[in-house]
C-alpha cells in the first residue's frame, strides 16, 4: 500500500532505473533538422538551413541562434529524477496530456509545452512534454511521448512560447562614421536634409528643404541606427488588415551611407498597435556606386541582395520612442 501526493515521491519500489539518467546521452546537432514547440496556443516551428543557421517555418523568417543554442544546451543537462507514477489517469493533474491536434483547444491547466527533435529524415530525437512546476519546491514534472511514467526534474525547462521569441530581432547596426546623409519625408514634404563631406565635418543642413540643426536630435538618430531592432514581425494576413482598417500616417527617412549604401525606412503609425510603430525598410544602391555594384563578384551587391531578401516586403513592430528617435521627434 502507498499514499499519492503530487510533491511526494510514491516509494522506492516505484522508482524506475532511469532516475538519475540524462534525457539527451548525446545530441549531434549535424544531424538535427527540426525543433517543433507546441503550447500556450502556439505553435513554433524550426529548421535548420543546409547553409547553417536556423529559420522559423511559420514566418519563413531568419531564427536567432542563440535562445536554439542555449535551449538545446539546457536541453541536454537534464537528468531525470525519481519517477513520480505512471498511471495515466494523473497526467491531466501534472498538465501532462497528449496536446490536442487542434491549437485553439489547448488548455493551460491541462496542457503543458510538447518539443520534439526530429532528424532530416523525420526521425525522432527526442519527443517530451513539459508539464506543471512542483507547488512546494524547486522542479518540474515532465514525460516522454509515448510514455506513461512522469518524472520530476530538478530545475525548470525555460520554453518560449512565441515565435518572435526566435526570431533575428536586428535589422539595423550603422556606425555613425559611415553615414553621409539623413533626409526625413512626410507625404511629399521634406521636413529634414542633412549631409556631409565626411564622418569629421559637421552636419549642414539644406537651405531649400529645410533648416534643422538639433544636434541632440541628430545623435540619437545615428544612437538609434547604430543598433536598431523590432518587437515583433507581423504577419502577412495582420498586414493587410492593418492597412485596410484605417489609413496611417506615413514617413520615410533615407540614409545614404560614404560607400554607396542607401537605405530606406518608411514608418507608419495605427491606433491598434499601442501607440507603436509599424517599420517597412529595404537597401538600395547609389548611383555613382551602382557601376561597380553591378559586377557579378561585387560584395555591395550581394549585401543587397541579402539584405532585401530578408527584410524586403515585410513589416516590422517597434516601439513608440524608438520610432519617435529616428523621426526626429520629441512627442
Amino acid at each position: 500500500m502507498y499514499f499519492f501526493h503530487e510533491d511526494s515521491f510514491i516509494t522506492k519500489s516505484q522508482k524506475s532505473s532511469l532516475s538519475g539518467q540524462k534525457l539527451l546521452e548525446k545530441l549531434d546537432t549535424k544531424t538535427l533538422d527540426q525543433i517543433k514547440i507546441f503550447g500556450l496556443g502556439s505553435e513554433i516551428n524550426l529548421v535548420q538551413l543546409q547553409g547553417g543557421g536556423w529559420q522559423e517555418k511559420i514566418s519563413n523568417y531568419e531564427a536567432d541562434i542563440a535562445p536554439i543554442q542555449d535551449f538545446l544546451i539546457n536541453l541536454s543537462q537534464i537528468s531525470l529524477g525519481n519517477m513520480v507514477t505512471d498511471n495515466p489517469e494523473h497526467h491531466e493533474r501534472f498538465q501532462l496530456l497528449n496536446p490536442p491536434d487542434n491549437i485553439e483547444e489547448w488548455e493551460e491547466g491541462r496542457h503543458g509545452f510538447s518539443v520534439n527533435l526530429l532528424r532530416g529524415d523525420g526521425t525522432s530525437v527526442l519527443s517530451l512534454l513539459l508539464g506543471k512546476e512542483r507547488s512546494n519546491g524547486q522542479g518540474q514534472y515532465i514525460r516522454q511521448a509515448g510514455s506513461n511514467k512522469i518524472y520530476l526534474i530538478p530545475e525548470r525547462l525555460s520554453v518560449y512560447s512565441e515565435v518572435d521569441d526566435w526570431l533575428r530581432k536586428d535589422l539595423l547596426a550603422l556606425e555613425s562614421n559611415q553615414i553621409k546623409s539623413l533626409e526625413l519625408q512626410s507625404g511629399d514634404n521634406i521636413s529634414v536634409s542633412l549631409s556631409r563631406g565626411d564622418a569629421e565635418t559637421a552636419w549642414v543642413s539644406v537651405p531649400e528643404k529645410s533648416n534643422f540643426n538639433d544636434s541632440e536630435k541628430i545623435n540619437k538618430v545615428l544612437d538609434r541606427l547604430g543598433d536598431l531592432t523590432f518587437s515583433k514581425l507581423l504577419k502577412k494576413y495582420v498586414l493587410s488588415q492593418e492597412l485596410t482598417d484605417s489609413p496611417a500616417k506615413e514617413e520615410s527617412l533615407s540614409i545614404a551611407l560614404f560607400d554607396g549604401r542607401v537605405y530606406s525606412l518608411n514608418f507608419s503609425k495605427k491606433e491598434s498597435l499601442d501607440e507603436n510603430y509599424l517599420l517597412s525598410l529595404r537597401m538600395g544602391i547609389a548611383v555613382e556606386a551602382s557601376e561597380s555594384a553591378d559586377a557579378e563578384d561585387s560584395d555591395l551587391r550581394k549585401e543587397m541582395d541579402a539584405f532585401n531578401q530578408r527584410v524586403n516586403g515585410r513589416l516590422f513592430e517597434i516601439s513608440s520612442w524608438e520610432a519617435k528617435e529616428l523621426l526626429f521627434s520629441d512627442q
